[in-house]
């Protein structure tokens, strides 16, 4: 059962690792990064960092997309985690179940809008995130559990 889904450019870190997967009671963390199925050196850090007697399995979009019928079928409370709102939005639009995503944190960079403390988007990524949210999907942001919910709707962006 899909416990849980968090969007966090820092992917298995600290907040996902600990506080997130103990709150949610998770047994298996699903990590959806492109970048990091490709980079077996980024694998092997994000295997090191999982929670000891947590599942951890990497894929890509389009891997995460042929598995999930297998995922649906596990005994399993799963966390999935992506690092980019690319990811996500291709996800999204390949396994329309979900219902909703926490926005936990993404890099300001360059040419990025605030939308709060913890969440910078650029405009394709604003556009990827109107998409998820016309499809249904609820979005809300969250940095740790203890932390005030905020819905992210579309009048935020």
């Amino acid at each position: 059962m899909i416990v849980g889904v968090r969007l966090d450019h820092r992917l298995v870190h600290g907040q996902v690792a600990v506080a997130w997967t103990h709150h949610l009671n998770v047994s298996r963390i699903i990590l959806v990064s492109d970048a990091v199925y490709a980079d077996e050196f980024q694998t092997t850090v994000m295997k090191m960092s999982k929670p000891a007697g947590v599942k951890l399995n990497i894929f890509s979009v389009e891997k995460a997309l042929e598995k999930m019928p297998k995922v649906e079928q596990l005994n399993d409370r799963i966390f999935i985690v992506f690092g980019t709102v690319e990811d996500l939005s291709r996800f999204v639009k390949g396994y329309p179940k979900l219902s909703e995503v926490n926005y936990g944190g993404t890099k300001k960079r360059e040419n990025t809008k605030e939308i709060t403390e913890t969440i910078f988007l650029d405009p394709k990524e604003v556009d990827e995130t109107k998409e998820i949210l016309s499809s249904g999907v609820k979005i809300f942001i969250q940095q740790l559990p203890s932390s005030k919910r905020t819905e992210l709707t579309l009048s935020n962006l």
